[in-house]
């Protein structure tokens, strides 16, 4: 079985963490945010966009909670990998590490696009 050093090893397991837990807080601002439009606009379109923003956050939040999930346990097999092979880390975890990496990209990229989707549609109807 190859290993890598833990020396080898960035960790942005804590920075990926932080930037999920800021995604969370945000899509709060926005569901608030969203509700006070709701309570002041009845129009047929907005309601539907409204309704497009609501579901959208959900399935933007539930997405960063299993990532955050998988990140955790990742965290916990690289302890466990690190005690078993003297501070060393298969191959294999290294390439879970990775595609942590491309999801949280991809996460990155679907926030901001939804971000200033819902923050255009503010703007057009206030």
């Amino acid at each position: 079985m190859q290993t890598l050093s833990v020396k080898n090893i960035d960790n942005r397991h804590s920075e990926w963490q932080s930037v999920l837990g800021f995604y969370k807080d945000e899509l709060g601002i926005f569901k608030n945010r969203l509700e006070e439009v709701a309570a002041k606009n009845t129009a047929i379109e907005t309601m539907q966009m409204m309704e497009h923003f609501q579901n959208q956050f959900l399935v933007q939040e539930e997405s960063i909670d299993i990532l955050l999930h998988d990140i955790h346990e990742h965290l916990h097999l690289l302890s466990k990998d690190v005690l078993q092979h003297a501070g060393h880390i298969d191959k294999e975890q290294m390439a879970f590490r990775d595609l942590l990496q491309s999801r949280f990209k991809g996460e990155q990229d679907i926030f901001r696009l939804l971000k200033m989707e819902f923050m255009r549609f503010l703007s057009k109807i206030m």
